[in-house]
């Protein structure tokens, strides 16, 4: 039996394409409106080492939220900032009565020289101890096995010349006073602080991973030498304590091992208990997860999923960017306090 094809007529194929048109452009309008339904601006300003990848998180963030200006606003009153950036460990000092502070990262610093030091080879094979760094940079006391050859090689110390957050976590880590650091203070960044080191062939100094080594290439900057550390105290650097060959190398031995000889200070976002942006809390709370994974391309260390889970739920509280929970920012903030003292 024949069965007739039913055949549409212009009318009726023409108001088929209608609507699907109408369907694409409102799927498109809807994905649109939900990544742009968002507008608003945030502002941050603090620890400088840390802008190469601040910077990264504004740009990968952008690409979600248009709408979100986020800005490095380091002029701008101290009134008008969302997040106050502080690269050390925090104490009751550090935070207003009104403040709330969350690990955002974390980043390493090491012992750098000058790589045409006459003495650089003696210097990586005997490698650093934490004495003889403590000595170095707060007594101004050279290592004895540094003076023991029949021609010693002049010192000299370069640091920031103020005690900025890596001075602080730098002393912090030897118990030592920011204020006692010894050295010729040099003006700028940390990129100057490497600067001086490598137009100075008797030049020592640390430095954080992101200027040591060449995030491009992952290879150890041009001019600069790391001195690496003797992390058993045995007077020599170990094969398996020679892991500076690449910034991955290094990256992942910390994470690997969390030794508590290498200066390994947070990365920390200060803000007030009671903001209304929700726009920051909005790019902490992405920082917090999706930013995490650019940790390792600026050469900073990535936060143990455990912290980010905690910091996570002290930021939704206090931004109010997701679901209501039972205990305020205060309580989450307590029981983690509690939490790091019982360790």
């Amino acid at each position: 039996m024949n069965q007739s094809i039913p055949v549409m007529n212009s009318k009726t194929l023409a108001m088929k394409v209608r609507n699907i048109y109408l369907s694409i452009l409102l799927l498109i309008s809807f994905v649109a409106y939900g990544q742009q339904q968002e507008t608003g601006t945030v502002k941050l300003r603090g620890t400088k080492l840390t802008y190469p990848l601040i910077r990264k998180w504004i740009a990968e963030f952008s690409k979600e939220y248009p709408g979100i200006k986020v800005s490095i606003a380091q002029g701008a009153p101290a009134d008008s900032i969302d997040f106050r950036i502080a690269s050390y460990v925090l104490t009751e000092k550090d935070l207003g009565k009104d403040q709330h502070g969350v690990e955002v990262s974390r980043y390493v610093q090491l012992p750098v020289a000058n790589i045409a030091r006459p003495d650089l080879a003696e210097l990586q094979v005997k490698g650093f101890t934490d004495k003889n760094l403590s000595d170095l940079f707060f007594n101004a006391k050279t290592p004895e096995f540094m003076e023991s050859s029949s021609s010693p090689i002049p010192v000299t110390l370069y640091v920031r010349d103020r005690p900025v957050c890596a001075v602080k976590a730098f002393a912090h880590h030897f118990g030592n006073d920011p204020e006692a650091l010894k050295g010729t203070g040099i003006k700028g960044d940390d990129d100057d602080l490497a600067g001086a080191v490598r137009n100075d062939i008797n030049g020592l100094s640390f430095n954080n991973l992101g200027f040591i080594y060449d995030v491009k290439t992952r290879k150890i900057t041009e001019g600069l030498a790391v001195i690496p550390l003797d992390l058993n105290e045995n007077g020599k650097v170990d094969g398996d304590e020679a892991i500076y060959a690449t910034l991955d190398d290094v990256l992942n031995f910390i994470e690997r091992t969390n030794h508590p000889k290498f200066v390994n200070e947070p990365v920390n976002f200060i803000f007030n208990k009671g903001s209304s942006n929700v726009n920051a809390g909005i790019f902490l709370d992405w920082v917090l997860s999706k930013g995490q994974e650019y940790q390792h391309d600026l050469g900073f260390v990535s936060v143990k999923q455990q912290v980010l889970s905690s910091e996570r739920a002290v930021a939704n509280a206090s931004f109010k960017t997701s679901a209501p929970s039972c205990e305020s920012a205060d309580d989450l903030v307590r029981k983690r306090k509690l939490k790091h003292s019982n360790k």
